[in-house]
């Protein structure tokens, strides 16, 4: 960069150059001949005068940045790839002692991909693009990178190969799972089984449904099998599958899958039969109106058929209370049936009430919702629900004011648990003596109110009060009526996500986390490793963290359920033949470090990047500035004698 020093100050150079310039026109208009040389003293004086310099910036060498992206995953693991991948970079850091390298180790967590452009993305927003030289990606190809390459590009990014691309493993690939699965009706998985290029004879099939055994299978690899599982009940259905290795396999995590189904209902059916009309007889029908899915079939008695009535019958708009249809033929298809403020009994012939009872015990659900009617003489009790009620009449009801409280049972249980007072006060509560089940409500002078209870494959429950339609109209204070009915009602019906004895298992870094709940939690369970070898593990409410130091399927009994955990990092896992797809579409070429460690050569911006044995980084030659300095464009002594030329050439010319 040319700048100007004035010799003078501005103010005392402008004289100067009006003095040059007048000089100038006198020499045009007295000897024009004489005037092309005076001009010229006249500049080369002004050159002189103004003084041009020149900026020279000092700088001090520095060496260029060179990325080393080392994969440190789960599958660098399998034939000391990881190894071979450090012995790599140790021979490129010998082979360029004039380049800088940044190392960064991309070291997934469990349970993701390994992604390598993201790592490279952020390490070159801190280098100096002046000084990058370009990357080396140490890696088995093991990745999930997708989209373009963060690379600048003049600089080139080399995928150097660690592992045997030949490498003989046995995947099982889990190709198609439903989303969600009908009760009553099997689900299709579709299952595939990759043994590489050489195709091995075929692979025996083991697979279990919820711990159960089912017969064994043989599977042809690369042919799509399709696994029939009938959908016995709602919620998670976890189906464990596994295939025998190859001769001489490094890894055994992708030989093993564990598939998780949803059963569900493809519609709810609820039975809501009304003793009385009375206040609160909407508030069922209002609750199960509103879940979309949900069908609700709902009656209520207005009168007895005995009842004398001397309306003319084409003038009833009322019809017959079907229950033939209800209590014979259609009882299995109900999800669940609720009785509220039902004392009828003479409607009902006591072989119904000898039906409903199978039907709890095959796995319906049954709820009772008690009033005056409860300890009259046409009491549900007094029938044959009296064996499974988990509470009986012990005298009449109570009128007095009462406001409903949990009890500790009812701060842990699923249904009860979310909801927080304070509630407003109800006003009637039956006398009720607890027989059996969960007390998670209580009333006045803590008198059982709410109660849940398991009867076989079904569920049952009772409430002691006809007044929880006062929380709604907020009578002597709000309550959360609608929330309170749902949970209960999706209970009954065996909602999973409400169950009070859940068993949950995952890995947690090659620890096994057991969180079993229950009322009250168990105190063991039982833990079975991928060889069968089962142990009892002690649980503190519910409680415990297990070491699992072999990879592959465990499973874990505690409080009735069982539930299944692959161990290993399957994703990462999933496939442990090295590969060059997909970064050979972005990188300048890759190479098998099985062929050896190639050379470096120092290349510019343009050359190629790669050839075979080699791989090119950029040379830069870029330098730190350290200090910057003028100098004159002419030197005096320059500036003298070109003035003296000048002057000697005029006056030589103008002597003649």
């Amino acid at each position: 960069m040319i700048e100007f020093d004035p010799l003078v100050p501005l103010w005392a150079a402008a004289p100067l150059v009006l003095l040059f310039a007048a000089g100038v026109a006198l020499a045009l208009w007295r000897a024009p001949r004489l005037a092309p040389m005076r001009a010229l003293i006249a500049l080369a004086a002004l050159v002189v005068l103004f003084n041009p310099v020149r900026t020279i910036e000092e700088r001090a060498p520095q060496r260029d940045i060179a990325i080393a992206l080392v994969d440190r995953s789960a599958s660098m693991a399998v034939d000391d790839r990881g190894r071979a991948a450090a012995a790599a970079l140790d021979a490129l850091r010998r082979a360029s002692p004039d380049l800088d390298w940044r190392v960064v180790p991309v070291t997934p967590r469990p349970g993701e991909p390994t992604r390598l452009l993201p790592a490279l993305d952020r390490a070159l927003q801190s280098v100096p693009a002046d000084r990058l030289a370009g990357a080396v990606a140490l890696t088995d190809g093991i990745v999930a990178d997708s989209g373009p390459s963060p690379m600048p590009p003049d600089k080139p990014l080399h995928l150097l190969l660690a592992g045997d691309p030949d490498l003989r493993d046995r995947r099982l690939i889990v190709t198609r799972v439903p989303p969600y699965s009908v009760v009553g009706r099997p689900a299709a998985i579709s299952i595939r089984i990759d043994d590489g290029p050489a195709a091995a004879a075929p692979a025996r099939l083991d697979w279990q449904v919820d711990g159960v055994p089912q017969p064994p299978r043989d599977v042809t690899p690369g042919e799509v099998v399709t696994l029939p599982v009938r959908i016995e009940r709602r919620g998670p259905i976890e189906i464990a599958l596994s295939v025998s290795p190859l001769d001489g396999e490094r890894s055994l995590v992708n030989n093993r899958a564990l598939v998780r189904l949803n059963g569900v209902r493809d519609r709810l059916r609820v039975l809501l039969v009304s003793g009385v009309p009375y206040p609160g007889g909407r508030v069922w029908r209002d609750v199960l109106k509103s879940d979309p899915n949900i069908d609700l079939v709902h009656f209520t008695i207005l009168r007895l058929p005995t009842s004398f009535d001397p309306t003319p019958g084409d003038q009833l708009a009322l019809i017959p209370f079907p229950t033939d249809e209800l209590f014979e033929r259609q009882l299995p298809r109900f999800d669940l049936v609720v009785f509220d403020r039902f004392g009828l009994t003479e409607l009902l012939a006591p072989e119904y009430f000898d039906r409903i009872v199978t039907y709890v015990r095959n796995g319906g659900g049954l709820f009772v919702v008690a009033g005056d009617e409860f300890a009259g003489p046409g009491s549900l009790a007094a029938t044959t629900l009296g064996e499974i009620l988990p509470a009986l009449p012990a005298g009449p009801p109570r009128s007095a004011r009462f406001t409903p409280a949990l009890t500790d049972d009812g701060q842990r249980h699923p249904v009860t648990a979310v909801l927080q007072p304070p509630w407003g006060a109800w006003g009637e509560q039956a006398t009720l003596r607890q027989r059996r089940g969960q007390l998670l409500m209580t009333g006045a002078n803590g008198a059982p109110l709410l109660l849940l209870d398991r009867i076989d494959k079904g569920r049952i429950g009772l409430l002691g009060s006809t007044d929880v339609w006062w929380w709604a109209r907020a009578v002597e204070g709000a309550g959360p009526r609608d929330e309170l009915l749902r949970r209960v009602a999706h209970w009954l019906m065996q909602e999973p996500d409400l169950a009070e004895d859940r068993l949950d298992v995952r890995a947690d870094d090659r620890i096994l986390r057991i969180a079993a709940n229950g009322l009250p939690p168990p105190p063991t369970a039982v833990v079975a490793g991928p060889d069968g070898d089962a142990r009892p593990i002690a649980l503190v409410d519910g409680r415990a963290s297990v070491p699992a130091r072999r990879d592959g399927l465990w499973r874990v009994d505690a409080g009735g359920q069982r539930r299944f955990v692959l161990v290993g990092d399957a994703v990462e896992l999933a496939e442990v033949r090295p590969r060059a797809a997909p970064l050979d579409g972005l990188a300048a070429r890759a190479q098998w470090l099985g062929d050896g460690v190639p050379a470096i050569r120092r290349i510019r911006p343009g050359d190629p990047q790669t050839g075979a044995g080699w791989i090119g980084l950029v040379e830069n030659r870029s330098g730190q500035l350290v200090g910057v300095r003028t100098a004159p464009l002419l030197p005096p002594w320059a500036a003298l004698a070109l003035l003296i030329g000048l002057l000697a050439a005029a006056w030589w010319r103008e002597r003649r």
